[in-house]
C-alpha cells in the first residue's frame, strides 16, 4: 500500500493534506469533487466503464441516471488508502471507489455501504461498473 491516511471531522480534508502522499490528496479531491457535483459534471468524474453502465442501467444518459439516485452528499473525509492505481475514499456516509487513469483519478463506485462490519461481506453501491 503506497498511501494511507486516517482522518475525522469536518477538518479531514485539510489534515488529509498533512500526509504528504499526493495520490492521496489526489484522490481525496477527486472522490470529493465527485460527491459535491451536480450530476452532468459528475459523469465525466466516473470512470469511462462506470459512467456507460450507470446510464444503460436506467436506459437514460449518465447525468439523468445519476440525476435520480440518492446519493449521500456528506464529504467528511474519515479515512484513505492508496494501493497501486486503486484507491478508496471512506466519508462519513459512504465508501467511493478510484482508479487512476492518464488523466487523473476517476470514480469506479460510489454510494457505497456496508452493514456488516466483517471485511469479507462486499459493499452494495448505487453507481457501479
Amino acid at each position: 500500500m503506497r498511501g494511507r491516511c486516517v482522518a475525522a471531522g469536518s477538518l479531514a480534508f485539510a489534515l488529509l493534506a498533512g500526509c504528504g502522499d499526493v495520490a492521496t490528496d489526489d484522490a481525496v479531491a477527486a472522490a470529493v469533487a465527485f460527491v459535491r457535483a451536480a450530476p452532468a459534471e459528475a459523469c465525466g468524474l466516473l470512470a469511462p466503464e462506470t459512467a456507460e453502465a450507470v446510464a444503460d442501467r436506467a436506459d437514460a444518459d449518465c447525468a439523468q441516471a445519476l440525476g435520480t439516485l440518492d446519493l449521500p452528499t456528506a464529504t467528511g473525509v474519515r479515512q484513505v488508502e492508496v494501493a497501486g492505481e486503486s484507491a478508496q475514499v471512506r466519508l462519513e456516509d459512504q465508501v467511493l471507489f478510484l482508479a487512476h487513469f492518464p488523466d487523473g483519478w476517476r470514480v469506479t463506485a460510489a454510494g457505497c455501504v456496508r452493514d456488516d462490519p466483517d471485511p469479507a461481506v462486499p459493499y452494495e453501491c448505487e453507481v457501479e461498473p
